[in-house]
């Protein structure tokens, strides 16, 4: 067992609580324009028909040279014509919605508990796929933006996991060898994949107990923030 120096952290459902945050904005902008007292609206389905048309549109962004005011504004406009709701200015609910995420915080049941034990002990960071304004301003609405003094988001590296590339810009900023840095992550692709081609360790973050790939091996799982405790606690004894 090794004693690492740093542990690098991915955000979304990791640390904070993306899904809620997201279903939570969402739901307080389409408010905002009266969607729900439509008749015949569904928040489900909604939600189902936005999933996939954003998805795809997130995904074409760096490729299409996307701002996400436009992958979001596109999303909501193909998702209200999809669902027949005329007459909603699509530009002004991304805009609404927006700074309504990017304001919102939710924990990982853990996360405010966790940091201060690691903080000072550890060198900490992020290292996330997403958007740095977004990011940034979530870890600060959480007051827990202090704690990393190391944030690298994909928008602002110009690469994303599972690229090895992020991942070297994070151990370049850490100043530690990358055999004495764990990363903690829930996503199997994008957290082990990118961890394993940059040689970090990787810590898999699996709340929900999802069946694993037998051909998948984190260097640890656990099922809950404060199990890393227990990780961290053999490292020390073994030094």
């Amino acid at each position: 067992m090794k004693a690492y120096k740093a542990i690098l952290f991915d955000l979304d459902n990791t640390l904070l609580d993306y899904d809620a945050s997201e279903r939570e904005s969402m739901q307080s902008a389409i408010r905002r324009f009266g969607l729900p007292d439509r008749e015949g609206f569904l928040w489900d389905a909604f939600r189902a028909a936005f999933a996939p048309i954003n998805w795809t549109y997130w995904s074409e962004r760096m490729a299409r040279n996307l701002h996400i005011s436009q992958v979001l504004e596109y999303s909501f406009r193909d998702t209200l014509a999809q669902l027949g709701h005329d007459g909603v200015p699509a530009a002004e609910l991304a805009a609404a919605y927006w700074e309504l995420f990017c304001s919102s915080c939710r924990f990982m049941d853990g996360t405010p508990e966790l940091l201060p034990r690691l903080h000072g002990a550890y060198a900490l960071g992020i290292v996330s796929n997403g958007i740095g304004e977004a990011q940034r301003k979530r870890l600060a609405t959480g007051g827990i933006l202090h704690y990393f003094p190391h944030v690298f988001v994909s928008d602002e590296v110009g690469a994303a996991k599972p690229d090895r590339l992020i991942f070297d810009r994070a151990v370049a900023s850490i100043g530690v060898p990358r055999t004495d840095i764990l990363f903690v992550g829930d996503n199997l692709k994008d957290d082990y994949e990118g961890a394993r081609a940059a040689g970090i360790d990787f810590c898999h973050y699996n709340p929900g107990r999802k069946p694993a790939d037998a051909a998948i091996a984190p260097d640890y799982t656990i099922h809950a923030l404060f199990e890393l405790d227990a990780i961290i606690s053999r490292e020390e004894e073994q030094r």
